[in-house]
């Protein structure tokens, strides 16, 4: 909570003299000072930022900073395996997370943070999931993504509906199987290792993997369905404490080593109780059909398969007295798309209490689980008479709906026409849907009836709205990590959806609302990197009360999308909003750059080849050329290896289906539109296989482009000067905006773009370029791109090596460190410090909060 307190503005960016001459004409509303700090802040006088001169502004730091997971969380990672969040200090696998459309992705790990905290948050789920967290750290609503700290119970939050995740580890199908069996129904304590079971398919499946796994063992009944593995032809050292009624109940201790016993022990799987068993991780690398042969024969020990009467419904579940056991279940179901509830209960068992965990599947769930999965033995009777049941039975959705919240954000343009498309008899009776929270089936068919792509994306994602159970605190000290997902900038963490641009958004929105007049002379790119901007075409209805303290409303902004052509169709089948492609002009890329794009250095063959070949075709085409003319060279080439030749031919073949360069590319004036907001996805290129220079060379061009236009058109302006006009050209002042700076200006690696954006950051005011860059890794930041900043606006910051790299910023008028003043910064959301070299002030405000859609925080649910 805030206290806002109306009073004078302020503007950044802006010197004494220009504020005299100009006031606040040209500038933009961005936030409020801090007045006071607390548990309820105080915030003062507006804060306007100068738009019509050029600037180099740092953006550094995320909303929400601070933001951590409990060491033991786990993450699944690419290739099956499933670790704490603490043990991915090193190593480049990749993690599980949310993607553009909404479904579960392997994104890239390329950050690592820890940290000391002194309180957390556990949330607990209807389905039985935990995540322990601090505080601040944001999940996923249909809302939006909200700090832990404000969820109640009954919130819904995003998991993951499946992760459909599997490896390509090896063991042999006898093993798989006796790695079920013995850990639902084996026994192998006091060195010993038998099983127990009744079932006379399972026994003797039991017996021929036992035979598989080792010829040299054999199986032996040693009570009543109690069955032990033992080597042939051993000599059994009989004790008292083996020996009942004349018979073996217990199992057998082994003279010799048992290949058996010393399989399990190399995996992790001998000498557990009951309540310490667990699944190896061997486990959970298999590919998906041994995966479902575990978890088969796992279920049709320890599982059942019942039908309900008081629900008439079919019913599965298994129970096991580890609860780690019965998570990682939990967790492997969901590969396949099967949602299970786990439930903690407490049994009598020969008159003694005993605590168990359940987990129970329902409705299409078990249906699901059924085809995927199964069971063996006895109980493939029972199995085929609920798939019989089952095969024409629509399932009541009860928890598998979208949350009731979804009306106040969305709502189709005529209830009527869509009741209609719908067949309902009575139209506009569809209304009364607002009331409830709708199925996933029935929001899809309202969206598609209706027009509406983005929502029916939602209703088709990979999403599981579970529903909040308890919040509880936990004090103490303790240590809490982080990690960067770039790709996605969320990932999945105990089967929950955790959180990973807002400033540059809101500068944007007042790009959008200067006067004409001043918009006019003012181009502003975008170079966005994550796909979020989009979301600036709409308004944002959800808090009006929150705008209205902030004296605005929902609104959408005027900007235009570009993609590169090669991806339009993919954007407008989705119905997703993008006015244009942009493609770019061969004969504009040189050798070095086409070799940067390849990965090829002067001393590969390729690389000589490529050089040769660009200098060619220029000297006989000029400058209009493509990769077909290319292509051709190489061919025509009679210095080179047939084998450089055709690798040259692939690469060029494979850049050609990336539908970005081309023989006419797009005008630079058509991208730099006076009075526009052009938003340049290139999110699309941010993890293709061989791709990873694209976005460079997209900046480096266009950047160099921009940068050639100015220089000339600054010289036009200079001489209108001279001659008594306006300071007037056809070519507009530039701001190009970069999300991810540290992408394309690296301060450890040459890159293609960081010397075009160094000329900028360099000499770029002089002809009217501005440059913003933002990041949230400045450590990562080319040192020249901190230290020339004119702006700086930073968020909070705990990482040391982040802090250390801005403090280089440190102007004369600072007399703070950097540490100090983020420790005096609101730990909620949105707070942020200047230092503004314009005026040499330094502020700290809370930034405004946006009136358009902010698809940076609910990309999960609605994006690109």
């Amino acid at each position: 909570m805030t206290i806002n307190l109306s009073g004078k503005k302020s503007i950044v960016g802006r010197s004494p003299q220009d504020i005299e001459k100009y006031g606040f004409d040209g500038s933009g509303y961005i936030g409020k000072v801090l007045m006071s700090k607390g548990e309820k802040p105080v915030l003062g006088r507006k804060i306007f930022m100068d738009m019509t001169k050029p600037h180099l502004v740092l953006v550094c730091g995320k909303r929400g900073g601070g933001k951590c997971l409990a060491g033991d969380t786990l993450m699944t990672l690419e290739d099956g395996p499933v670790k704490k969040i603490s043990e991915l200090e090193f190593g480049g696998n990749k993690v599980l997370g949310l993607d553009h459309s909404s479904k579960i992705s392997k994104l890239e790990k390329t950050e690592f943070y820890k940290r000391t905290v002194k309180k957390t948050l556990k949330v607990k789920l209807r389905s039985g999931k935990e995540i322990e967290l601090t505080p601040e750290h944001p999940l996923l609503t249909v809302e939006g993504w909200k700090p832990a700290e404000e969820l109640k119970p009954g919130s819904r939050i995003a998991t993951p509906r499946k992760q459909p995740v599997f490896g390509n580890g090896f063991l042999r199908e006898s093993e798989v199987k006796l790695l079920a069996y013995l850990i639902a129904e084996g026994h192998t304590t006091k060195n010993k290792v038998w099983f127990s079971n009744q079932d006379s398919s399972i026994i003797n499946d039991f017996k021929n993997s036992v035979k598989d796994f080792d010829k040299r063992l054999s199986v032996k009944l040693s009570s009543e369905n109690n069955y032990r593995v033992v080597n042939k032809g051993f000599k059994r050292e009989i004790s008292n404490d083996v020996r009942k009624n004349g018979k073996f109940s217990a199992g057998v201790r082994f003279n010799k080593q048992n290949a058996m016993k010393k399989w399990l022990e190399e995996i992790g799987c001998y000498g557990k109780k009951a309540a310490e068993k667990n699944i190896p991780q061997e486990v959970f690398r298999l590919p998906k059909p041994k995966l479902a042969l575990f978890l088969n024969r796992f279920f049709s020990c320890d599982g059942t398969i019942y039908f309900d009467t008081n629900t008439n419904s079919w019913r599965a579940s298994a129970s096991s007295a580890s609860e780690e056991l019965a998570r990682q279940l939990q967790h492997l179901l969901s590969r396949f798309e099967v949602i299970s509830t786990l439930r903690k209960k407490n049994i009598l068992l020969n008159n003694n209490k005993h605590t168990a965990f359940e987990l129970e599947l329902k409705g299409r769930n078990v249906k699901t689980f059924l085809l995927e999965i199964g069971f063996f033995g006895e109980k493939e009777i029972k199995q085929k008479r609920a798939l019989q049941d089952l095969k024409n039975k629509n399932h009541n959705p009860n928890l598998d709906t979208v949350p009731k919240e979804i009306w106040e954000l969305y709502r189709p343009k005529n209830w009527a026409f869509v009741g209609r498309q719908m067949g309902y008899s009575h139209p506009k009776a569809l209304r009364e849907s607002t009331r409830y929270s709708p199925s996933r089936q029935k929001l899809l068919q309202i969206a598609r009836a209706d027009g509406n792509e983005l929502i029916a994306q939602l209703a088709e994602s990979d999403i599981y709205w579970d529903m909040v159970k308890e919040v509880n605190e936990i004090c103490g000290e303790k240590e809490v990590y982080d990690i960067v997902v770039p790709g996605g900038h969320n990932f999945v963490a105990n089967d929950v959806i955790v959180h990973n641009s807002y400033t540059m958004a809101v500068m944007l929105e007042e790009f959008a609302r200067l006067p004409f007049s001043v918009k006019n002379r003012i181009s502003v790119i975008v170079i966005d990197t994550v796909g979020i901007f989009w979301s600036l075409k709409f308004p944002d209805r959800r808090n009006p009360e929150e705008l209205a303290d902030w004296d605005l409303k929902p609104s959408e902004s005027e900007v235009r999308v570009l993609v590169p052509k090669g991806k339009l169709d993919f954007y407008t089948e989705k119905g997703l909003p993008v006015d244009g492609a942009l493609t770019l002009k061969a004969a504009e890329l040189d050798s070095v750059e086409w070799m940067a794009l390849f990965k090829l250095t002067w001393k590969d063959p390729e690389g000589v080849l490529i050089t040769t070949v660009v200098e060619q075709v220029k000297e006989k085409l000029g400058s209009y050329y493509g990769i077909d003319e290319l292509i051709s060279a190489v061919k025509n080439d009679t210095e080179s290896t047939k084998l450089t030749r055709q690798a040259l031919i692939n690469r060029l073949k494979v850049a050609k289906t990336w539908g970005l360069i081309e023989k006419q590319g797009t005008r630079i004036r058509d991208i730099a539109k006076p009075g526009a907001i052009t938003i340049i996805d290139v999110s699309a290129y941010r993890q293709a296989i061989g791709m990873e220079g694209t976005r460079d060379i997209i900046v480096a061009l266009i950047g160099k482009k921009l940068f050639e236009e100015r220089m000339l058109f600054r010289k036009e302006e200079e001489i209108n000067v001279l001659k008594g006009k306006k300071r007037e050209s056809a070519m507009p002042i530039v701001w190009m905006m970069i999300d991810e700076a540290h992408m394309f200006m690296p301060n450890d690696e040459e890159n293609l773009a960081l010397q075009v954006l160094l000329e900028w950051v360099r000499v770029g005011r002089q002809p009217g370029l501005s440059l913003l860059l933002a990041t949230q890794r400045p450590n990562k930041l080319h040192p020249d791109a901190i230290s020339q900043c004119d702006l700086f606006i930073s968020h909070r910051m705990t990482s040391k090596p982040d802090i250390e790299a801005v403090a280089a910023i440190r102007p004369s008028y600072l007399h703070q460190d950097f540490d100090h003043m983020y420790a005096q910064m609101p730990k909620s959301k949105g707070y942020a410090l200047i230092i503004d070299d314009n005026s040499e002030k330094i502020w700290m405000i809370k930034i405004r909060p946006r009136f358009s859609w902010d698809a940076g925080v609910t990309a999960s649910a609605f994006t690109d």
